[in-house]
């Protein structure tokens, strides 16, 4: 059991600066951010964004209770780490056009503010 909470939490400390930047840029957005052109795509992003961090943190929940409940461990589960691969492959794919989102909200907010009444 202990090396089974040592594996848990080294793998989801892995998504914790990420999970904290998501969240903060969430709060920021929604909070200090005035209501102009681009911050609803801004938002998006950034939700799309801390959505794939906590699907990740789920997948590898999921997978080090696989390894640690099979009897012969990681070569037990060792054809499905395809699937954990084209997963992990998809939700940084997605992560991806969240930033895109947020890229693109923010360049329209500062366009909007560029131009002249």
């Amino acid at each position: 059991m202990d090396s089974f909470l040592t594996q848990l939490l080294t793998m989801l400390g892995y998504q914790l600066p990420e999970l904290l930047a998501c969240v903060a840029g969430v709060a920021m957005l929604l909070m200090w951010a005035p209501a102009a052109p681009g911050r609803t795509l801004a938002l998006a992003g950034t939700g799309l964004m801390l959505a794939t961090i906590l699907l990740r943190g789920a997948m590898s929940v999921w997978q080090a209770w696989l390894i640690h409940s099979t009897v012969d461990g990681y070569s037990a589960i060792s054809g499905m780490m395809s699937l954990f691969g084209a997963v992990g492959m998809v939700l940084g794919v997605v992560y991806a056009a969240g930033l895109v989102m947020l890229a693109w909200g923010a360049s329209k907010a500062m366009q909007a503010a560029r131009a002249p009444a």
